[in-house]
């Protein structure tokens, strides 16, 4: 099961997608959570940048930098989440996009 382009005899294009509901909100919720994932570490925040933050080894300003764009990030996953969730259509569910948000200084 999945999203197939089909070409018409006469040229035209279209999209056959025979996926069921629940599968296009998984696969959406992934594509979010991967989003999110990506987001925070192509920010420069790898893991063991993250877990410094959360003990508190860099000054205060960093941490907080820091923690403000990971919750950021986690936000914007929540909020696409629940609008895949609410969807009625494979299409509603496939419009909802992740839109990272923007780097503060600092980190």
């Amino acid at each position: 099961m999945s999203k197939t382009v089909v070409k018409r005899l006469n040229g035209s294009l279209f999209v056959e997608d025979d996926r069921s509901l629940a599968m296009a909100k998984d696969e959406n919720i992934g594509y979010a959570r991967a989003a999110a994932s990506e987001s925070i570490q192509s920010s420069g925040l790898d893991e063991s940048t993250q877990q410094n933050a959360a003990l508190g080894i860099y000054p205060p300003q960093r941490c907080d930098a820091i923690k403000s764009y990971i919750a950021a990030c986690r936000n914007e996953y929540l909020r696409c989440k629940a609008l895949i969730l609410s969807a009625q259509t494979n299409a509603d569910a496939d419009a909802v996009q992740f839109v990272p948000p923007p780097v503060p200084e600092g980190l």
